[in-house]
């Protein structure tokens, strides 16, 4: 998803700030929550609240704010959240008030890797595990006559590698072959996008089959849930 950057969006939004009503803007542990485009979905306030209240609250150091609206650099991407220089952006058209707090916990995960990124990159073990997990998947798509077009070797993005990932094998597919290697397909992406899927399984699915699937990204977790 969306990363690092500036992004000049953030000010014409704040701009308009005198059209944000009390019904669409509030604050949730100092994070400010702005509605500017109608929603479409049935979006508990107390939800929202309960799961971002539940996260250690050093780990909202780096977010200001979120914002739900029609945003075509997310659409365009066929993205339905993306983290920003502070501020994380989430389509107001989505399926169901879940899969809204599931993606906003995978953004506040990058936010977490930004402001600790040393931590849980530095040790090189991360990156390790996630290219071992790499590994192993190249062979498993052997097995199966998948013969992946796309650098395996490289932890860094790559959206040709991720549109194969997700469209021409798909993800149902996907979800068959990573069993016992990744938490779910979306972890093998990119190693940015392994520590955020892993976050979201920590600390919103609170699933304990992460650790036995990734002990070095579960152990970091753990490490930073209580400070680093």
């Amino acid at each position: 998803m969306l990363k690092k950057g500036k992004d000049f969006l953030m000010k014409s939004y704040l701009r308009a700030k005198s059209s944000i009503s009390e019904t669409n803007f509030l604050t949730v542990s100092g994070v400010s929550v702005i509605i500017k485009d109608p929603i479409d979905f049935e979006m508990s306030s107390k939800g929202l609240k309960n799961t971002i209240e539940t996260l250690p609250k050093h780990f909202l150091t780096n977010v200001d704010y979120i914002i739900f609206g029609n945003f075509d650099f997310l659409r365009k991407n066929n993205y339905n959240a993306a983290y920003n220089d502070g501020a994380i952006y989430a389509l107001n058209t989505q399926e169901n008030n879940r899969d809204v707090l599931d993606d906003i916990v995978h953004e506040i995960g990058h936010a977490v890797e930004d402001q600790f990124q040393s931590f849980i990159y530095s040790d090189m073990q991360l990156e390790k595990e996630f290219l071992l997990k790499r590994r192993i998947l190249k062979t498993e798509m052997k097995k199966r006559g998948i013969d992946v077009p796309y650098d395996m070797h490289n932890p860094e993005y790559n959206e040709k590698l991720d549109r194969y990932f997700s469209d021409v094998i798909g993800y149902p597919v996907m979800t068959s072959i990573v069993q016992g290697i990744y938490y779910s397909p979306y972890g093998a992406t990119s190693l940015n996008e392994y520590f955020a899927n892993g976050f979201e399984a920590y600390f919103y699915h609170k699933d304990l089959y992460l650790k036995k699937v990734s002990p070095v990204l579960f152990d970091k977790l753990e490490k930073l849930e209580i400070g680093g």
